[in-house]
């Protein structure tokens, strides 16, 4: 009996499945007879009705932006036209009409925005910087900044090294000396005071380049949420729209 009531659920759920698509793409017919009429207050409302039964049907959705374009209600296609692109990423006629919108909503166009520089992350900038300064600010495209570090950082190192042979050649003097005991520690402890100063060079370069990372690189939440990652409602009635993005995530 159990089975049985099972089965019979099934059935019908799958029944309505099927109704559901076969009326979507009925009403999506009807939709495109009425918008090569340029009859779009009727087009808008078979177009409504295709999404309601199949709310994954792309093609009506682009139609329905399509014809609040033409209707000249530019914020309603946009959203629209967004959500063409949530369920069907790179529909090349969904984004041209967003970059026509864009300019008439006073907004950068997708290719202007593309064109836009934009902030790294922080911690992408940061670790590059602690695994060598400068190649942080490289990666953030600060190329002066990054040739100021880089090379600061090589000099000091050069300098280091240098000077650490220099006090090593010294010490050797002192110890292997027979006379000038006095003069030749002095000069060993000079040589050891002028490590100090390319040392202490060194090890500030390498922390301001991580620190600049940090103050210029951007936080995750400000690099902008893929459209991908929301699940998204959007409830159309008439030629009225609202478009609801529900459970916002990162």
């Amino acid at each position: 009996m159990k089975r049985l009531v099972i089965t019979v659920l099934l059935t019908v759920f799958i029944t309505n499945v099927f109704a559901a698509d076969s009326l979507a793409v009925k009403y999506y017919k009807y939709a495109i007879t009425y918008h090569k009429q340029n009859d779009l207050n009727k087009a808008l409302q078979y177009y409504n009705a295709a999404v309601k039964k199949d709310k994954k049907m792309w093609q009506a959705w682009l139609g329905l932006g399509m014809c609040y374009y033409n209707m000249k209600k530019y914020r309603n296609a946009k959203l629209i036209f967004k959500y063409v692109l949530m369920i069907k990423p790179g529909e090349k006629t969904a984004e041209k009409y967003l970059d026509m919108i864009n300019p008439k909503i006073n907004e950068p166009s997708k290719t202007a925005a593309a064109g836009k520089k934009q902030k790294k992350l922080k911690g992408d900038i940061m670790w590059r910087s602690a695994v060598f300064p400068g190649l942080g600010q490289f990666y953030n495209d600060e190329l002066v900044k990054g040739y100021i570090y880089s090379l600061s950082f090589l000099a000091s190192t050069a300098a280091v090294i240098k000077y650490t042979i220099d006090q090593q050649q010294a010490v050797d003097a002192y110890y292997n000396a027979n006379t000038d005991f006095d003069l030749k520690y002095k000069a060993a402890q000079d040589a050891n005071s002028r490590v100090i100063i390319p040392l202490a060079m060194l090890g500030t370069v390498w922390l301001i380049s991580i620190v600049d990372g940090f103050m210029t690189g951007a936080e995750y939440d400000k690099i902008g949420v893929d459209m991908n990652k929301m699940n998204s409602m959007i409830e159309i009635k008439g030629d009225m729209l609202a478009f609801n993005i529900i459970n916002y995530r990162y």
